[in-house]
């Protein structure tokens, strides 16, 4: 019965996101925002949490968004808002969803079986991590409902960087249509070093090996 109810979840998400995604595009919520002063940051807000479940648009893309539509400070307000209750509903949505069968698969292999163990021992600092170096925020959300990581320490890590990395991307977000300002510049060098980092430890580790390979 709990999976055809999740069934039926599923399906009805699926078609009020047909639905309504086109609509959801930025010249519809620019001119939403300019004609709404007042409920506009609400329904920014409510367009934010309820991204992981029904409309899967990208947070970065809303986050810099927000510093175009309402400037750096009431920009980082609305989307950690937003991003700080997104990131529950990603995690229990994925929790809701998925969360059973991981647990059936985890009893039937020993290598999954070491990969939950490590999640629920390491996983606030491998949330952190991902958290801080811009993996997909919704996709963290979604694996750390499906592993066996507790929502607490998951939450913890989570709010930890929301704040610093919300405001780098809105004040960015603010200074688009100012290219060539010193702004716009440093806050691009420090998005795409934060990108970059992640690539560079895995390569970092994988050169000695190569380098070994290459003297064989």
């Amino acid at each position: 019965m709990l999976c055809i109810i999740k069934l039926i979840g599923i399906a009805a998400i699926a078609v009020f996101c047909i639905i309504y995604y086109p609509y959801l595009t930025p010249q519809n919520i620019s001119a939403f925002i300019k004609a709404n002063g007042t409920a506009a940051p609400l329904t920014f807000i409510t367009v934010c949490a309820l991204r992981p479940v029904l409309f899967f648009l990208p947070s970065m893309g809303l986050t810099i968004a927000a510093g175009m539509l309402f400037g750096t400070l009431y920009g980082t307000i609305y989307v950690v808002i937003g991003g700080a209750l997104s990131t529950i509903v990603g995690f229990y949505f994925a929790r809701w969803i998925g969360r059973d069968m991981v647990k059936k698969l985890v009893c039937k292999s020993n290598l999954l079986g070491e990969l939950e163990r490590r999640s629920t021992e390491h996983g606030r600092k491998a949330v952190l991590y991902m958290r801080i170096f811009n993996m997909p925020w919704d996709l963290v959300s979604y694996w750390a409902g499906l592993s066996g990581i507790g929502v607490k320490e998951f939450y913890i890590a989570s709010l930890i960087p929301l704040v610093p990395v919300s405001f780098l991307y809105t004040y960015f977000g603010s200074k688009v249509f100012n290219p060539g300002s010193a702004g716009f510049v440093v806050s691009l060098a420090i998005i795409f070093i934060m990108g970059a980092i992640p690539y560079w430890k895995v390569i970092k580790k994988i050169q000695p090996r190569i380098n070994t390979n290459e003297h064989e």
